[in-house]
């Protein structure tokens, strides 16, 4: 029976299924803990495109095959239209996310639950009418608090000077929305450091992202071919992964394939922007998936993952997934800094343009080298990032704030 069990509210800007990294983080700590809380979604909607109902109605049909068995109900409320009018006072891209129907249905669901988790910064604002329940809040990533890591497009020359504004009404935004909630999760220790200079540290706790072991088996061997094929994983509407793959094609990969010509570069995940999908029109050899179902095929297709991420913080389950799939890596520090790996053991790590061709080449160029940091890494996530354990930590947050509320009420 579950019905004594704990009922945790979870508020997400978009259902946690296609997957990419937060969204997989979100569904994986849900189903890990599902025997000891009941989980309600709320969500918005995914937008109807016109002529694509037949699209829009599969991949509900998906989302039903994944979330059905992790959460106890799923509510979704319709998307506010582009363009709808918020507080000035709240970041650019969290206003599009304000929506009176969401207020009024997040308003009904707490009344049915326990606690209130609250998934990305977008989300953050529900919070002020959700009460005094204990509210949890996930911050995927800090980045945005450091100038030079903000999100911003125009950050190049003298342009990007016109973002202090929007970047210091994004950091005021990070500010209040730690006073919201009871217990603030991050991914990684220095994320937590980083957040402690605006939120209070005792609110803070580090839930690292994990890797399902099982299902990114590691592989036996590579296809024939494949240590000319790279790979890449993101969901390209969040900008640094759309900065990162268009950085490499453009300036990267050209200074590869003078050595390699034959290299083929398979850019995976959701939601390509037009800048992606112009790499795939404009450029031989580059192959753009779009979202799939799994990205796990895809990686074993590939010789070597890349990771040329310039922009955010925290720990990127992509890496994590080549890792324990066997696929050797080549990362920036940005997408490395998050994680205890060791570069030159476990991955190699790089950062000007040259340097990082030369590190993806030495690993085309030689098996041997990528097997042993292949064996290295799959060693490494086993020891620390398998997600049974980790998932214990958003666990005892939970607990931790049942308990003190259930002390409250009885001293009251």
């Amino acid at each position: 029976m579950r019905d004594h069990l704990p009922r945790v509210l979870l508020i997400t800007p978009w259902a946690p299924y296609p997957f990419d990294g937060g969204s997989k983080r979100v569904y994986t700590l849900c189903r890990l803990l599902r025997d000891r809380f009941r989980f309600h979604l709320l969500t918005f909607a995914p937008r109807d495109e016109p002529g694509d109902v037949r699209a829009v109605a599969k991949e509900l049909q998906q989302e039903a095959m994944f979330l059905r068995p992790v959460f106890d109900r799923i509510r979704r409320v319709r998307r506010p239209e582009e363009g709808a009018p918020g507080p000035a006072a709240l970041p650019e891209d969290v206003r599009r996310f304000r929506s009176e129907a969401m207020f009024a249905a997040a308003g009904e669901e707490r009344r049915d639950a326990d606690i209130i988790h609250v998934e990305y910064d977008l989300m953050a604002p529900y919070a002020q009418e959700l009460g005094g329940l204990p509210k949890v809040f996930t911050q995927h990533d800090v980045g945005t608090i450091s100038f030079t890591q903000s999100y911003f497009r125009e950050m190049a020359g003298w342009r990007k000077f016109l973002q202090i504004g929007p970047w210091l009404r994004r950091v005021r935004f990070e500010r209040d929305a730690g006073g919201w909630f009871d217990r603030v999760v991050v991914t990684t220790a220095p994320d937590k450091r980083r957040l402690s200079r605006i939120v209070a540290a005792e609110k803070i706790r580090v839930v690292q992202t994990g890797v399902d072991l099982e299902h990114f088996a590691f592989r036996a061997e590579e296809p024939e071919g494949a240590e000319d094929t790279l790979a890449y994983v993101g969901h390209y509407p969040h900008f640094p992964n759309e900065d990162a793959v268009v950085n490499f094609c453009r300036r990267v990969l050209p200074l590869i394939r003078r050595r390699r010509p034959k290299t083929r570069l398979l850019v995976v995940g959701s939601s390509p922007t037009p800048a992606v999908l112009s790499l795939a029109r404009d450029m031989p050899g580059i192959v753009v998936t779009g979202t799939v179902d799994d990205v796990k095929p895809h990686l074993d297709r590939a010789g070597v993952f890349v990771a040329p991420i310039r922009l955010g913080q925290g720990i990127k389950g992509k890496l994590l997934e080549a890792f324990a799939s066997g696929v050797p890596v080549v990362a920036s520090t940005t997408a490395s800094a998050g994680l205890d790996a060791s570069a030159g053991r476990h991955l190699l790590v790089a950062d000007r343009t040259a340097a990082f061709a030369e590190a993806t080449l030495s690993l085309m160029e030689s098996s041997s080298r990528r097997a042993r940091l292949a064996r290295e890494a799959r060693a490494f996530v086993e020891e620390r990032y398998d997600w049974n354990r980790l998932a214990d930590g958003l666990g005892a947050a939970y607990q931790e704030l049942l308990g003190a509320r259930a002390e409250a009420e009885v001293a009251a």
